[in-house]
């Protein structure tokens, strides 16, 4: 019996301390994404960047590339908060780091305001990057519509403080450098 009561405490201590690190990893997230949502975007990655994406992509150019990306005059984009977001189960330990991988969807609104580009070339455009069912043209609005499955490395040193670094197949290789192989052969 006693061994039986051991057994169940130990679960529901296991099981809580889970819980908490994904409810801490899930509000960081949040946080992070409507400081994105907002193109608040320094303050994002102050507090949420991963510091080892910086030493090879300087902060300051990412910032500067997602002002330009984001505050263009010739696109206007409106991102939404992540829907649907998973957490993954397995913690993996790399390099006195927590490593953790999240899933989620996320929908973006773009409008091109470039005269003469035509929106079937843009929505082809689009469409390749992707998915063809992934992007729709409101005419009325000139409005594209894309809806995209992302995934995203939460790390700590401490199981308390989440840093965020979205992956994108194009830099897996470099990425491969600071984060878990087996984390980044599971992105689709």
């Amino acid at each position: 019996m006693r061994k039986v009561l051991l057994f169940l405490c130990i679960s529901f201590s296991v099981l809580n301390f889970s819980q908490n690190i994904k409810g801490d990893i899930e509000n960081q997230f949040r946080e992070y994404s409507v400081l994105i949502e907002n193109k608040n975007f320094d303050k994002a990655l102050d507090k949420y960047g991963n510091e080892d994406y910086f030493k090879i992509f300087p902060k300051e150019q990412v910032v500067a590339l997602m002002n330009q990306m984001f505050n263009s005059q010739d696109v206007e984009v409106k991102i939404y908060q992540p829907q649907e977001l998973v957490i993954g189960e397995e913690i993996i330990k790399q390099n006195n780091n927590s490593f953790l991988k999240l899933t989620y969807r996320q929908n973006l609104d773009m409008k091109f305001n470039v005269p003469g580009v035509k929106p079937e070339k843009l929505l082809s455009a689009l469409r390749s990057e992707f998915g063809p069912n992934q992007v729709s043209y409101d005419e009325s609005t000139r409005v594209f519509e894309i809806k995209t499955v992302k995934e995203t490395i939460a790390n700590s040193s401490d199981l308390k403080n989440w840093k965020f670094t979205v992956i994108e197949k194009k830099q897996i290789p470099i990425l491969i450098q600071f984060i878990p192989e087996s984390l980044l052969r599971s992105i689709n």
